[in-house]
């Protein structure tokens, strides 16, 4: 573990570090991976969502922001980790998500976690 949160302090050359991080440390290191939520790097918000998960601390209210991500990476991973809590986004901005101008993949998130809460509507 050591290891990881060294990398995850520079994690720009090892996106992966915060998946590896998730995977075998404590929701002590939560905070760690939650402050990689917001790196310029895609690859390394994608993964931070996945450690958060492997955690179980991936909170609805860090998550949210990345629904509206321009990687459909991270979007997918934000996307898995609301699923199991999407009664808890708004549904006027998953309604927003799925207007035309919106990413295909940004549509495709709002889809699924509208079906998640029974609501059922297209791409």
């Amino acid at each position: 573990m050591p290891l990881y949160r060294a990398l995850c302090a520079d994690p720009g050359a090892r996106p992966a570090a915060a998946v590896g991080l998730g995977e075998c440390g404590t929701r002590e290191d939560a905070g760690l991976v939650r402050a990689l939520l917001t790196h310029p790097v895609a690859g390394v918000r994608a993964c931070a969502v996945a450690g958060l998960r492997a955690l179980e601390s991936a909170h609805v209210d860090d998550v949210r922001p990345l629904l509206d991500d321009s990687s459909a990476a991270v979007v997918r991973q934000a996307t898995v980790a609301l699923v199991p809590c999407a009664d808890r986004v708004p549904r006027d901005l998953l309604l927003g998500l799925l207007a035309k101008d919106r990413p295909r993949h940004q549509r495709i998130a709002a889809v699924r976690l509208l079906r998640a809460i029974g609501v059922h509507t297209e791409v």
